[in-house]
């Protein structure tokens, strides 16, 4: 959207008075960072002068960064374009200032998905100075319970030190507990999004709020995009880059997380889970992400018997999108810490959502957890989901069995907290989960031109999300889920996978897959060393699964 300098920078070529914006915590009283939107009576927006400074900044990747914190903050603006509102808004450290021309204003406050969003107009009368407090209440307290929002996939450039306040603040806005700042790269480079420093010396704390730094890396067009999370040294081996494995066993040895990003579909990403599902490595795979969900290859994960949180992020620096609209919440225990944070992510315990909140328990297990029977038999399923009706028009309650429909809770009048509570008869091990669907209110979607449309969304319709993790149903006696219909399915799913990357490694084939001249495919040369250990980790993959098969 154009907007001129006078309205970003909040002067106007006429006569202004002066507006002066505190918003505050309804519980504490105190002054709050949070996202604002004002627009005048013809829509067009107005930004404080005094707005946080944001962005992806430093967005180079064949050259590491150079410069000082002048430039780093050259990079960045006082403005972000919502994509999903099609309108521009800013950020407020809890106070801003607005010099307006007297007139009708329209004004939106927005603080993650646990606030309430509150809408007001505004009047400003001519020669007539303004202040406007406005108190921004939760619908729910999640942090109060335990769990903690997170966004696994920010690139946002954080070379210098001095930027870590500017940043912390802008992640409260959007009350995210953890953002994950991704530096990404590729076999050749890793300079994309530059973190000043990874482990303890990189993580940033005010409060409950911490930045950390992770990687998106390595990359491949034909193998996925994967994520490291918490790890204490940057991870890269460029040789060796498409042996996947070797990541995952270092920074399991630094105590970090790894997984895949984009649903697990993403650039041929099921071609590299193919490969290293069988290593055990893997702790997570992001189901939501950039707009949409999809949580087909994490069914088919679970269906093999393989346990896998699910987690979510924007993409944000590299697609249009706002910190924390997807995210994931994970159960903590104790006080928050990233070691207790990736404690949780470890276990399973989370659930991914971009307004609603949902909940689930098996025979009094929660998520990530096992129920172990002695037998078939019956299981009692709680679950429920909680959302603001202002913000998420949610259409039902859902509970699946191995990744299949069982049982469907449709909503009712204007309630805005959808329950059930019932016996779900067990025949052998299996995995349940609860999701919903529905559409955000007020919003339209931006993958239209960029992504196709999943399952879950009509064109130009802005879905809904929530999904939690998977509970275990562990049947002593009787069919396990290895005899099942599903896991054979799936087991098959994974090999045909692994026949297909393995005809595309033929010497004739290379060629589609090299580039000499982009920066993100390897050259034919690195490809035809590499290849030996990249056949090697296929026959390894191969053999389990055929052996899971018998």
């Amino acid at each position: 959207m154009a907007i001129t300098a006078a309205a970003v920078s909040g002067t106007e070529p006429r006569t202004t008075s002066r507006l002066v914006l505190q918003v505050r915590d309804a519980e504490t009283g105190a002054p709050t960072p949070a996202r604002v939107e004002l627009l005048d009576a013809e829509g067009r927006p107005r930004i404080a002068s005094d707005a946080l400074l944001v962005g992806p900044g430093y967005q180079g990747r064949a050259q590491p960064w150079q410069g000082d914190f002048a430039r780093a903050v050259a990079l960045l603006s006082r403005a972000i374009d919502n994509p999903f509102t099609r309108t521009l808004q800013f950020y407020t450290s809890g106070t801003s200032t607005l010099d307006l021309q007297p007139g009708e204003y329209r004004m939106r406050i927005f603080k993650g998905i646990e606030y309430r969003m509150e809408s007001r107009p505004v009047r400003i009368e001519a020669g007539r100075p303004a202040e406007l407090t406005v108190a921004l209440a939760r619908w729910i307290d999640l942090p109060a319970q335990g769990w903690y929002g997170a966004d696994d996939h920010l690139h946002i450039s954080r070379p210098r030190r001095e930027l870590d306040p500017l940043l912390s603040k802008w992640m409260q806005a959007e009350d995210l507990h953890v953002a994950n700042l991704l530096q990404f790269g590729t076999w050749k480079s890793f300079h994309g999004a530059p973190q000043h420093a990874f482990g303890e010396a990189g993580e940033y704390r005010e409060g409950n709020y911490i930045l950390v730094s992770g990687q998106e890396n390595p990359r491949s067009d034909f193998l996925g995009h994967t994520i490291i999370l918490g790890g204490r040294t940057p991870i890269q081996f460029s040789e060796q880059y498409e042996i996947f494995r070797t990541f995952w066993e270092e920074a399991r040895r630094q105590g970090a997380l790894s997984g895949y990003a984009h649903w697990g579909t993403g650039s041929e990403a099921q071609n590299g889970l193919a490969v290293d599902l069988p290593d055990g490595l893997l702790d997570f795979l992001e189901v939501l992400e950039c707009w949409d969900a999809n949580y087909d290859i994490w069914y088919q994960i679970l269906n093999a018997g393989i346990r896998m949180a699910p987690t979510a992020g924007t993409d944000y620096g590299t697609l249009p999108n706002l910190p924390g609209r997807e995210r994931f919440y994970t159960a903590v225990r104790g006080s928050l810490s990233v070691a207790s944070w990736l404690d949780g992510i470890r276990r399973g315990a989370t659930f991914v959502t971009n307004g609603p909140v949902i909940e689930l328990q098996v025979d009094g297990r929660g998520l990530g957890e096992e129920v172990k029977l002695d037998g078939p038999r019956g299981v009692r399923v709680q679950a429920r989901v909680r959302f603001d009706p202002e913000r998420d028009d949610v259409f039902r309650l859902e509970i699946v069995q191995n990744g299949v429909l069982v049982k469907s809770i449709p909503r009712v009048g204007a309630e805005a907290d959808l329950r059930c509570d019932f016996e779900f008869p067990v025949e052998g091990t299996c995995w349940l989960a609860a999701r919903i669907t529905g559409v955000k209110v007020g919003e339209t979607s931006p993958a239209d031109g960029f992504l196709p449309p999943f399952r879950n969304r009509k064109r130009g319709e802005a879905a809904s999300h929530a999904h939690t993790a998977a509970i275990h149903v562990t049947v002593a006696a009787g069919r396990g889920m290895e005899n099942q219909a599903q896991e054979k399915a799936s087991l098959r799913i994974w090999l045909a996978r692994l026949d297909e990357l393995e005809r595309r490694m033929a010497d004739d084939n290379l060629r589609a897959i090299a580039r000499e001249d982009d920066l993100s495919r390897p050259t034919l040369e690195h490809l035809q060393k590499v290849k030996p250990a990249l056949l090697e980790a296929i026959r390894r993959a191969r053999a389990y699964y055929r052996a899971r098969l018998e």
